[in-house]
Protein backbone atom coordinates (compact mmCIF):
# COMPACT_ATOMS: atom_id res chain seq x y z
CA UNK A 1 0.00 0.00 0.00
CA UNK A 2 1.37 3.32 -1.09
CA UNK A 3 2.26 5.76 1.70
CA UNK A 4 0.02 8.43 0.82
CA UNK A 5 -3.03 6.19 0.29
CA UNK A 6 -1.98 4.84 3.74
CA UNK A 7 -1.98 8.37 5.50
CA UNK A 8 -5.67 8.79 3.56
CA UNK A 9 -6.81 5.79 5.11
CA UNK A 10 -5.92 6.49 8.31
CA UNK A 11 -7.20 10.28 8.50
CA UNK A 12 -10.63 8.74 7.12
CA UNK A 13 -10.41 6.21 9.99
CA UNK A 14 -9.78 9.02 12.82
CA UNK A 15 -12.66 11.14 10.77
CA UNK A 16 -15.06 7.94 11.30
CA UNK A 17 -14.41 7.97 14.89
CA UNK A 18 -14.57 11.41 15.56
CA UNK A 19 -17.78 12.12 13.80
CA UNK A 20 -19.28 8.44 15.66
CA UNK A 21 -17.83 9.58 18.79
CA UNK A 22 -19.84 13.49 18.04
CA UNK A 23 -23.09 11.33 17.16
CA UNK A 24 -22.98 8.75 19.79
CA UNK A 25 -23.20 11.28 22.61
CA UNK A 26 -25.46 13.85 21.02
CA UNK A 27 -22.37 16.32 20.31
CA UNK A 28 -24.01 17.14 16.64
CA UNK A 29 -27.31 16.68 15.56
CA UNK A 30 -28.08 18.83 12.46
CA UNK A 31 -31.90 18.30 12.79
CA UNK A 32 -34.51 17.39 15.46
CA UNK A 33 -35.36 13.97 15.21
CA UNK A 34 -38.53 12.65 13.46
CA UNK A 35 -41.94 12.71 15.59
CA UNK A 36 -44.37 10.58 15.74
CA UNK A 37 -47.45 10.60 17.88
CA UNK A 38 -47.16 9.35 21.49
CA UNK A 39 -49.68 7.54 23.79
CA UNK A 40 -51.71 10.66 25.62
CA UNK A 41 -51.52 10.68 29.21
CA UNK A 42 -53.65 11.60 32.06
CA UNK A 43 -52.49 14.45 34.24
CA UNK A 44 -54.30 16.39 37.53
CA UNK A 45 -55.43 19.00 35.18
CA UNK A 46 -56.20 16.51 31.94
CA UNK A 47 -55.56 14.48 29.45
CA UNK A 48 -52.04 15.38 27.10
CA UNK A 49 -50.55 14.02 23.31
CA UNK A 50 -47.00 14.20 22.96
CA UNK A 51 -44.57 12.72 20.80
CA UNK A 52 -41.95 9.71 20.38
CA UNK A 53 -38.81 11.14 19.35
CA UNK A 54 -35.94 8.82 18.90
CA UNK A 55 -36.86 6.93 22.53
CA UNK A 56 -37.90 9.61 24.22
CA UNK A 57 -41.61 11.01 24.77
CA UNK A 58 -41.28 14.55 24.28
CA UNK A 59 -44.39 16.86 25.53
CA UNK A 60 -44.12 20.57 24.32
CA UNK A 61 -46.11 23.77 25.26
CA UNK A 62 -48.01 22.47 28.16
CA UNK A 63 -49.44 25.51 30.22
CA UNK A 64 -48.66 25.75 33.71
CA UNK A 65 -50.20 28.72 34.22
CA UNK A 66 -53.04 30.69 32.85
CA UNK A 67 -52.09 33.02 30.26
CA UNK A 68 -51.00 36.69 32.31
CA UNK A 69 -53.05 38.59 29.72
CA UNK A 70 -55.77 41.54 30.60
CA UNK A 71 -56.43 41.64 34.25
CA UNK A 72 -53.69 38.66 34.96
CA UNK A 73 -51.15 40.97 33.75
CA UNK A 74 -48.78 42.14 36.52
CA UNK A 75 -50.61 39.10 39.35
CA UNK A 76 -49.59 35.69 40.16
CA UNK A 77 -49.95 32.56 37.98
CA UNK A 78 -53.50 31.54 37.95
CA UNK A 79 -54.21 27.95 37.69
CA UNK A 80 -54.24 26.48 34.01
CA UNK A 81 -57.15 24.86 32.69
CA UNK A 82 -57.62 23.61 29.18
CA UNK A 83 -60.86 21.20 27.58
CA UNK A 84 -60.53 17.80 25.79
CA UNK A 85 -57.12 16.64 25.06
CA UNK A 86 -53.99 18.76 25.16
CA UNK A 87 -51.98 18.64 21.73
CA UNK A 88 -48.03 19.32 23.29
CA UNK A 89 -46.23 18.74 19.91
CA UNK A 90 -45.41 22.94 19.77
CA UNK A 91 -43.76 25.20 21.95
CA UNK A 92 -45.27 28.11 23.18
CA UNK A 93 -44.39 31.08 21.85
CA UNK A 94 -41.55 33.19 24.11
CA UNK A 95 -42.58 35.79 26.56
CA UNK A 96 -42.28 39.06 25.52
CA UNK A 97 -38.92 40.59 24.82
CA UNK A 98 -37.02 42.67 22.14
CA UNK A 99 -34.44 40.74 19.94
CA UNK A 100 -33.56 37.08 20.04
CA UNK A 101 -33.50 34.96 23.02
CA UNK A 102 -29.68 34.07 22.21
CA UNK A 103 -27.40 36.30 21.35
CA UNK A 104 -27.25 36.68 18.20
CA UNK A 105 -30.36 34.94 17.50
CA UNK A 106 -32.96 35.54 15.53
CA UNK A 107 -35.93 37.31 17.34
CA UNK A 108 -38.97 34.47 18.03
CA UNK A 109 -42.46 34.56 17.83
CA UNK A 110 -43.35 36.47 21.00
CA UNK A 111 -46.45 36.38 23.58
CA UNK A 112 -47.68 37.43 26.72
CA UNK A 113 -49.17 33.90 26.25
CA UNK A 114 -46.07 32.40 27.04
CA UNK A 115 -46.55 30.56 30.39
CA UNK A 116 -45.92 26.82 28.80
CA UNK A 117 -43.03 23.91 29.99
CA UNK A 118 -41.87 21.15 27.54
CA UNK A 119 -40.56 17.84 28.88
CA UNK A 120 -38.19 15.42 27.91
CA UNK A 121 -38.98 11.93 29.35
CA UNK A 122 -37.31 8.25 28.98
CA UNK A 123 -40.04 6.61 30.95
CA UNK A 124 -42.07 3.92 29.06
CA UNK A 125 -44.62 4.19 31.66
CA UNK A 126 -45.49 6.40 34.94
CA UNK A 127 -44.15 4.90 37.79
CA UNK A 128 -40.39 4.61 37.10
CA UNK A 129 -39.61 7.58 39.97
CA UNK A 130 -36.72 9.36 37.67
CA UNK A 131 -34.81 11.81 38.68
CA UNK A 132 -36.32 15.20 37.76
CA UNK A 133 -34.08 18.30 35.81
CA UNK A 134 -35.99 21.55 35.76
CA UNK A 135 -33.91 24.41 33.84
CA UNK A 136 -33.73 28.12 34.27
CA UNK A 137 -32.72 29.73 30.84
CA UNK A 138 -30.51 33.33 31.01
CA UNK A 139 -31.07 36.77 29.38
CA UNK A 140 -30.17 39.47 31.71
CA UNK A 141 -33.65 39.03 32.87
CA UNK A 142 -34.82 40.54 29.88
CA UNK A 143 -34.20 37.94 27.22
CA UNK A 144 -34.51 34.48 26.89
CA UNK A 145 -37.00 30.94 26.36
CA UNK A 146 -37.07 27.47 26.75
CA UNK A 147 -37.42 26.76 22.83
CA UNK A 148 -33.79 27.32 21.20
CA UNK A 149 -32.23 23.92 20.12
CA UNK A 150 -29.85 24.70 22.12
CA UNK A 151 -32.44 24.08 25.55
CA UNK A 152 -33.62 20.84 24.14
CA UNK A 153 -33.59 18.27 26.80
CA UNK A 154 -33.00 15.21 24.50
CA UNK A 155 -29.55 14.61 25.27
CA UNK A 156 -29.79 15.18 29.12
CA UNK A 157 -32.85 12.62 29.12
CA UNK A 158 -31.17 9.99 27.59
CA UNK A 159 -28.72 9.59 30.44
CA UNK A 160 -31.77 8.54 32.43
CA UNK A 161 -33.68 11.34 33.65
CA UNK A 162 -36.75 13.58 32.78
CA UNK A 163 -35.98 17.00 31.67
CA UNK A 164 -38.34 20.14 31.82
CA UNK A 165 -37.86 23.55 30.92
CA UNK A 166 -40.37 26.01 30.61
CA UNK A 167 -40.57 30.09 30.20
CA UNK A 168 -41.09 32.60 32.67
CA UNK A 169 -42.17 36.11 32.19
CA UNK A 170 -39.57 39.30 31.35
CA UNK A 171 -38.39 42.51 31.62
CA UNK A 172 -41.26 45.05 32.73
CA UNK A 173 -43.93 42.30 32.23
CA UNK A 174 -41.81 39.68 34.88
CA UNK A 175 -40.96 42.81 37.02
CA UNK A 176 -43.03 45.66 37.49
CA UNK A 177 -43.44 47.15 40.77
CA UNK A 178 -46.29 49.90 41.73
CA UNK A 179 -48.11 51.03 44.80
CA UNK A 180 -51.47 50.16 42.77
CA UNK A 181 -49.91 46.93 42.25
CA UNK A 182 -49.25 46.23 45.94
CA UNK A 183 -52.94 47.48 46.65
CA UNK A 184 -54.27 44.72 44.39
CA UNK A 185 -52.24 41.58 46.18
CA UNK A 186 -53.24 40.04 48.94
CA UNK A 187 -49.87 40.12 50.01
CA UNK A 188 -49.70 43.72 49.57
CA UNK A 189 -46.53 42.74 46.91
CA UNK A 190 -45.58 43.51 43.49
CA UNK A 191 -43.16 42.91 40.83
CA UNK A 192 -41.66 39.16 41.65
CA UNK A 193 -44.11 37.82 38.71
CA UNK A 194 -41.14 35.79 37.41
CA UNK A 195 -39.98 34.55 40.23
CA UNK A 196 -43.63 33.35 40.87
CA UNK A 197 -43.80 32.10 37.88
CA UNK A 198 -40.87 29.64 38.39
CA UNK A 199 -43.01 28.67 41.66
CA UNK A 200 -45.80 27.86 39.63
CA UNK A 201 -43.80 25.83 37.13
CA UNK A 202 -41.77 23.75 40.29
CA UNK A 203 -45.20 23.52 41.98
CA UNK A 204 -46.94 22.01 38.86
CA UNK A 205 -43.91 19.24 38.41
CA UNK A 206 -44.14 18.50 41.98
CA UNK A 207 -48.06 17.26 41.64
CA UNK A 208 -47.99 16.03 38.21
CA UNK A 209 -44.42 14.91 36.78
CA UNK A 210 -44.74 11.40 38.08
CA UNK A 211 -47.55 10.75 35.46
CA UNK A 212 -44.36 11.51 33.00
CA UNK A 213 -41.66 8.97 34.82
CA UNK A 214 -40.56 11.35 37.13
CA UNK A 215 -40.25 11.40 41.21
CA UNK A 216 -42.11 14.60 42.45
CA UNK A 217 -39.57 14.06 45.46
CA UNK A 218 -36.25 14.27 43.39
CA UNK A 219 -36.13 17.86 41.36
CA UNK A 220 -32.72 19.46 40.75
CA UNK A 221 -33.08 22.75 39.89
CA UNK A 222 -30.43 23.93 37.32
CA UNK A 223 -29.80 27.57 35.83
CA UNK A 224 -27.30 29.48 33.63
CA UNK A 225 -26.57 33.26 34.03
CA UNK A 226 -29.78 34.89 34.64
CA UNK A 227 -31.13 31.47 35.17
CA UNK A 228 -28.58 30.66 38.20
CA UNK A 229 -29.68 34.14 39.65
CA UNK A 230 -33.22 32.94 39.99
CA UNK A 231 -32.25 29.41 41.35
CA UNK A 232 -30.44 31.16 44.15
CA UNK A 233 -33.23 33.32 44.63
CA UNK A 234 -35.80 30.28 44.70
CA UNK A 235 -33.24 28.62 47.49
CA UNK A 236 -33.48 31.70 49.64
CA UNK A 237 -37.32 32.02 49.32
CA UNK A 238 -39.81 30.54 51.31
CA UNK A 239 -42.51 29.81 48.73
CA UNK A 240 -40.34 27.74 47.18
CA UNK A 241 -39.38 25.14 50.14
CA UNK A 242 -39.79 21.43 49.01
CA UNK A 243 -40.11 21.81 45.64
CA UNK A 244 -37.02 20.71 44.33
CA UNK A 245 -33.47 19.16 46.32
CA UNK A 246 -30.60 20.18 44.19
CA UNK A 247 -29.56 23.08 42.54
CA UNK A 248 -26.51 23.51 39.75
CA UNK A 249 -25.88 27.02 39.25
CA UNK A 250 -24.03 28.24 35.84
CA UNK A 251 -22.27 31.53 35.99
CA UNK A 252 -24.16 33.26 38.38
CA UNK A 253 -26.02 34.43 41.55
CA UNK A 254 -27.82 36.88 43.56
CA UNK A 255 -25.53 37.91 46.50
CA UNK A 256 -25.73 41.60 46.31
CA UNK A 257 -26.78 44.43 48.49
CA UNK A 258 -30.43 45.36 48.01
CA UNK A 259 -30.94 48.72 47.43
CA UNK A 260 -27.53 49.32 45.70
CA UNK A 261 -26.24 50.39 42.38
CA UNK A 262 -26.74 47.61 40.12
CA UNK A 263 -28.23 44.98 42.83
CA UNK A 264 -31.92 44.65 43.01
CA UNK A 265 -34.04 47.31 44.59
CA UNK A 266 -36.03 47.30 47.98
CA UNK A 267 -39.62 47.37 47.43
CA UNK A 268 -40.19 51.21 48.42
CA UNK A 269 -37.71 51.53 45.51
CA UNK A 270 -38.92 49.11 43.13
CA UNK A 271 -42.18 50.60 43.47
CA UNK A 272 -41.30 54.36 43.41
CA UNK A 273 -39.56 53.02 39.87
CA UNK A 274 -42.67 51.79 38.58
CA UNK A 275 -44.34 55.36 39.69
CA UNK A 276 -41.66 56.74 37.55
CA UNK A 277 -42.17 54.14 34.23
CA UNK A 278 -45.68 54.99 34.24
CA UNK A 279 -45.18 58.58 34.02
CA UNK A 280 -42.51 57.66 31.48
CA UNK A 281 -45.40 56.17 29.03
CA UNK A 282 -48.16 59.01 30.17
CA UNK A 283 -50.18 56.29 32.17
CA UNK A 284 -51.98 58.03 35.04
CA UNK A 285 -53.23 54.65 36.48
CA UNK A 286 -52.95 50.90 36.39
CA UNK A 287 -56.21 50.18 33.68
CA UNK A 288 -54.36 52.41 31.29
CA UNK A 289 -51.24 50.90 31.78
CA UNK A 290 -52.60 47.33 31.51
CA UNK A 291 -54.05 48.96 28.33
CA UNK A 292 -51.23 49.60 26.38
CA UNK A 293 -49.58 46.83 24.39
CA UNK A 294 -46.84 44.14 26.01
CA UNK A 295 -44.26 44.92 23.15
CA UNK A 296 -44.28 48.40 23.49
CA UNK A 297 -43.80 48.19 27.28
CA UNK A 298 -41.08 45.87 27.03
CA UNK A 299 -39.39 47.93 24.69
CA UNK A 300 -39.50 51.03 26.82
CA UNK A 301 -38.57 49.30 29.76
CA UNK A 302 -35.49 47.24 27.86
CA UNK A 303 -34.52 50.89 27.42
CA UNK A 304 -35.11 52.79 30.12
CA UNK A 305 -32.14 54.02 32.75
CA UNK A 306 -34.55 53.08 35.58
CA UNK A 307 -31.93 51.46 38.16
CA UNK A 308 -33.72 47.80 38.66
CA UNK A 309 -36.59 48.26 36.65
CA UNK A 310 -35.94 44.95 35.43
CA UNK A 311 -34.84 43.21 38.20
CA UNK A 312 -36.64 41.40 41.44
CA UNK A 313 -37.30 43.00 44.27
CA UNK A 314 -37.00 42.41 48.19
CA UNK A 315 -40.54 42.46 48.96
CA UNK A 316 -40.80 40.75 52.28
CA UNK A 317 -43.20 38.03 50.71
CA UNK A 318 -41.55 36.29 47.60
CA UNK A 319 -37.92 37.22 48.90
CA UNK A 320 -38.31 38.08 52.42
CA UNK A 321 -34.87 39.58 52.76
CA UNK A 322 -31.08 39.55 50.73
CA UNK A 323 -30.18 35.90 49.52
CA UNK A 324 -27.27 35.77 51.39
CA UNK A 325 -28.71 36.83 54.83
CA UNK A 326 -31.39 34.26 53.99
CA UNK A 327 -29.29 31.41 53.07
CA UNK A 328 -26.75 32.18 56.18
CA UNK A 329 -29.96 30.89 58.15
CA UNK A 330 -29.89 27.63 56.28
CA UNK A 331 -33.86 27.66 57.21
CA UNK A 332 -34.69 27.24 53.07
CA UNK A 333 -31.29 25.21 52.31
CA UNK A 334 -30.94 23.02 54.82
CA UNK A 335 -30.98 19.53 53.11
CA UNK A 336 -30.44 21.05 49.54
CA UNK A 337 -27.41 19.67 47.59
CA UNK A 338 -25.74 22.57 45.28
CA UNK A 339 -22.82 22.35 42.23
CA UNK A 340 -21.92 26.02 41.11
CA UNK A 341 -19.78 27.23 38.58
CA UNK A 342 -18.09 28.95 35.95
CA UNK A 343 -16.41 29.59 32.61
CA UNK A 344 -12.68 30.93 33.23
CA UNK A 345 -12.74 34.21 31.27
CA UNK A 346 -16.67 35.06 31.53
CA UNK A 347 -16.27 38.58 31.14
CA UNK A 348 -14.74 37.63 27.24
CA UNK A 349 -18.23 37.65 26.00
CA UNK A 350 -20.12 39.82 28.71
CA UNK A 351 -18.37 43.35 28.13
CA UNK A 352 -19.22 45.62 25.83
CA UNK A 353 -16.90 48.03 22.92
CA UNK A 354 -13.48 48.18 24.79
CA UNK A 355 -12.50 50.91 27.10
CA UNK A 356 -10.00 52.89 26.78
CA UNK A 357 -7.63 54.32 29.66
CA UNK A 358 -9.77 57.09 30.87
CA UNK A 359 -13.03 55.25 30.91
CA UNK A 360 -11.79 52.23 32.74
CA UNK A 361 -10.77 54.36 34.95
CA UNK A 362 -13.42 56.26 35.74
CA UNK A 363 -15.77 53.27 35.83
CA UNK A 364 -13.47 51.43 38.53
CA UNK A 365 -13.63 54.74 41.00
CA UNK A 366 -17.27 54.87 40.09
CA UNK A 367 -18.17 51.16 41.38
CA UNK A 368 -15.46 51.11 43.63
CA UNK A 369 -14.96 54.07 45.53
CA UNK A 370 -12.91 54.08 48.26
CA UNK A 371 -11.15 50.53 47.10
CA UNK A 372 -10.63 51.41 43.68
CA UNK A 373 -7.04 52.12 43.99
CA UNK A 374 -6.49 48.41 45.34
CA UNK A 375 -8.84 47.30 42.06
CA UNK A 376 -6.76 49.13 39.61
CA UNK A 377 -3.70 47.77 41.17
CA UNK A 378 -4.92 44.07 40.99
CA UNK A 379 -6.87 45.08 37.17
CA UNK A 380 -4.41 47.95 35.81
CA UNK A 381 -5.19 49.94 32.92
CA UNK A 382 -1.81 51.33 32.00
CA UNK A 383 -2.42 51.54 28.09
CA UNK A 384 -6.14 51.27 26.13
CA UNK A 385 -4.85 47.70 25.45
CA UNK A 386 -4.56 46.83 29.39
CA UNK A 387 -7.34 48.51 30.25
CA UNK A 388 -9.80 46.32 27.79
CA UNK A 389 -8.34 43.10 28.91
CA UNK A 390 -8.80 43.89 32.32
CA UNK A 391 -12.58 45.02 32.38
CA UNK A 392 -13.13 41.22 30.64
CA UNK A 393 -11.08 40.24 34.01
CA UNK A 394 -13.10 42.16 36.39
CA UNK A 395 -16.31 41.33 34.57
CA UNK A 396 -14.94 37.47 35.51
CA UNK A 397 -14.38 38.08 38.71
CA UNK A 398 -17.59 39.58 39.58
CA UNK A 399 -19.49 36.54 38.03
CA UNK A 400 -17.09 34.27 40.42
CA UNK A 401 -16.82 35.94 43.16
CA UNK A 402 -21.08 36.02 43.31
CA UNK A 403 -21.34 32.59 42.40
CA UNK A 404 -18.21 30.68 44.74
CA UNK A 405 -20.00 33.21 47.59
CA UNK A 406 -23.07 31.38 46.89
CA UNK A 407 -21.42 28.27 47.15
CA UNK A 408 -19.10 28.95 50.40
CA UNK A 409 -21.95 30.28 52.11
CA UNK A 410 -23.89 27.00 51.43
CA UNK A 411 -20.98 24.51 52.39
CA UNK A 412 -21.15 26.57 55.96
CA UNK A 413 -24.62 26.91 56.81
CA UNK A 414 -26.55 24.77 54.63
CA UNK A 415 -27.21 21.30 54.54
CA UNK A 416 -26.03 18.77 51.77
CA UNK A 417 -23.09 18.26 49.38
CA UNK A 418 -21.23 21.32 47.44
CA UNK A 419 -19.21 21.17 44.57
CA UNK A 420 -17.77 23.29 42.32
CA UNK A 421 -16.38 23.50 38.26
CA UNK A 422 -14.65 25.81 36.13
CA UNK A 423 -14.98 25.05 32.85
CA UNK A 424 -12.03 26.32 30.78
CA UNK A 425 -12.03 24.77 27.27
CA UNK A 426 -12.34 27.22 24.75
CA UNK A 427 -15.19 26.31 22.34
CA UNK A 428 -13.81 25.07 18.82
CA UNK A 429 -16.68 27.84 17.46
CA UNK A 430 -17.05 31.79 17.89
CA UNK A 431 -17.44 34.18 19.37
CA UNK A 432 -14.94 31.53 21.73
CA UNK A 433 -12.85 30.91 19.06
CA UNK A 434 -12.44 33.75 18.44
CA UNK A 435 -11.57 35.42 21.62
CA UNK A 436 -9.73 32.81 22.31
CA UNK A 437 -11.78 32.52 25.35
CA UNK A 438 -13.77 29.93 27.40
CA UNK A 439 -16.80 33.08 27.85
CA UNK A 440 -20.05 33.56 29.33
CA UNK A 441 -21.94 30.14 28.03
CA UNK A 442 -19.63 28.23 27.24
CA UNK A 443 -20.25 25.27 28.68
CA UNK A 444 -24.02 25.21 27.73
CA UNK A 445 -23.47 23.38 24.07
CA UNK A 446 -21.53 20.84 26.60
CA UNK A 447 -24.24 20.31 29.00
CA UNK A 448 -26.87 20.22 26.52
CA UNK A 449 -25.17 18.05 23.85
CA UNK A 450 -26.16 20.42 21.05
CA UNK A 451 -23.47 22.74 19.80
CA UNK A 452 -23.31 24.46 16.43
CA UNK A 453 -23.96 22.18 13.56
CA UNK A 454 -20.16 22.39 11.98
CA UNK A 455 -18.21 22.27 15.47
CA UNK A 456 -16.23 19.28 14.37
CA UNK A 457 -15.32 21.15 11.46
CA UNK A 458 -14.22 24.35 13.44
CA UNK A 459 -11.55 21.65 15.33
CA UNK A 460 -7.91 21.81 14.45
CA UNK A 461 -7.71 18.63 14.56
CA UNK A 462 -9.61 15.37 15.09
CA UNK A 463 -7.85 15.21 18.99
CA UNK A 464 -9.68 18.71 19.45
CA UNK A 465 -12.95 17.07 17.67
CA UNK A 466 -12.62 13.88 20.44
CA UNK A 467 -12.02 15.81 23.14
CA UNK A 468 -14.90 17.83 23.09
CA UNK A 469 -16.99 14.79 22.68
CA UNK A 470 -15.41 13.47 25.51
CA UNK A 471 -16.24 16.65 27.53
CA UNK A 472 -19.81 16.65 26.19
CA UNK A 473 -20.00 12.92 27.44
CA UNK A 474 -18.32 13.26 31.04
CA UNK A 475 -20.50 17.05 31.79
CA UNK A 476 -23.69 15.19 30.62
CA UNK A 477 -22.54 12.46 33.27
CA UNK A 478 -21.55 14.58 36.09
CA UNK A 479 -24.96 16.61 35.66
CA UNK A 480 -27.13 13.88 35.42
CA UNK A 481 -25.33 11.66 38.20
CA UNK A 482 -25.78 15.20 40.65
CA UNK A 483 -29.03 14.81 39.64
CA UNK A 484 -30.40 11.62 40.90
CA UNK A 485 -27.94 10.77 44.08
CA UNK A 486 -26.32 14.14 44.97
CA UNK A 487 -23.46 13.27 44.18
CA UNK A 488 -21.84 13.72 40.78
CA UNK A 489 -18.59 10.86 40.46
CA UNK A 490 -19.25 7.54 38.90
CA UNK A 491 -17.61 4.89 37.24
CA UNK A 492 -14.87 6.21 34.41
CA UNK A 493 -15.22 9.70 35.83
CA UNK A 494 -12.38 11.70 36.76
CA UNK A 495 -12.75 12.10 40.76
CA UNK A 496 -14.57 15.45 42.16
CA UNK A 497 -13.93 16.08 45.56
CA UNK A 498 -16.69 18.56 47.50
CA UNK A 499 -15.51 22.41 47.47
CA UNK A 500 -13.78 23.11 50.95
CA UNK A 501 -11.32 25.66 52.51
CA UNK A 502 -8.77 24.75 49.99
CA UNK A 503 -10.92 25.94 47.02
CA UNK A 504 -10.42 22.98 44.73
CA UNK A 505 -13.56 22.70 42.08
CA UNK A 506 -12.98 20.38 39.02
CA UNK A 507 -11.62 22.66 35.69
CA UNK A 508 -12.95 21.18 32.51
CA UNK A 509 -10.31 21.87 29.70
CA UNK A 510 -7.66 19.77 28.14
CA UNK A 511 -7.80 17.07 31.09
CA UNK A 512 -10.51 17.05 33.83
CA UNK A 513 -9.21 17.50 36.79
CA UNK A 514 -9.18 19.20 40.15
CA UNK A 515 -7.97 22.10 40.60
CA UNK A 516 -7.56 25.59 42.81
CA UNK A 517 -9.82 28.18 42.10
CA UNK A 518 -8.41 30.64 39.65
CA UNK A 519 -7.85 34.40 41.00
CA UNK A 520 -8.51 34.07 44.84
CA UNK A 521 -6.75 37.81 45.01
CA UNK A 522 -9.69 39.31 42.62
CA UNK A 523 -11.86 36.60 44.94
CA UNK A 524 -11.04 38.45 48.33
CA UNK A 525 -11.01 42.29 46.95
CA UNK A 526 -14.88 41.50 46.18
CA UNK A 527 -15.49 40.37 49.45
CA UNK A 528 -13.50 43.47 50.74
CA UNK A 529 -16.63 45.58 48.48
CA UNK A 530 -19.22 43.95 49.00
CA UNK A 531 -18.63 44.55 53.16
CA UNK A 532 -18.21 48.26 52.22
CA UNK A 533 -21.60 47.79 50.43
CA UNK A 534 -23.32 46.03 53.54
CA UNK A 535 -21.85 48.68 55.84
CA UNK A 536 -23.04 51.35 53.87
CA UNK A 537 -26.35 49.85 53.20
CA UNK A 538 -26.83 49.36 57.18
CA UNK A 539 -26.30 52.85 57.52
CA UNK A 540 -28.92 53.82 55.24
CA UNK A 541 -31.91 51.64 56.32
Amino acid sequence: MKRRTRRWLIALGLLILVLGSLAYYGVVALRPPAASAAAAIRTELGVIKGTSEAGLTVYRGIPYAAPPVGELRWRAPAPASWKGTLDASHFKPACVQIGGALPGTPAEKTSEDCLGLNIWTPANHGNEKLAVMVFLYGGHFTNGSSTPRLYWGDSLARNGVVVVTFNYRLGVMGFLAHPELSAESPQHVSGNYALLDCIAALAWVKDNIAAFGGDPANVTLFGQSAGAYLASELMASPLAKGLFIRVIGMSGADMGTAGSPNDMPLKAQAEANGVAFAESLGATSLTSLRLLPAQTLVARGSASEIPGLNLPNIDGYVLPQEVHASLTTGANAASIDLMVGIDAQEGATMVGPPMDVNTYTAMVHKRYGALADRFLAHFPARSDVEAASNEARLATADVAWRTFTWARIHAEHGGGQTYGYVFSRVPPWPPFVTLHAAGHGAELPYVFGFPPRLAFFASTSPWRAWRDSAIAAEIQQFWTNFAKTGDPNGNGLPNWSQLGADDAVLDFSDSTHMASLPDRAGFSLMDAHWQELERSASTDR
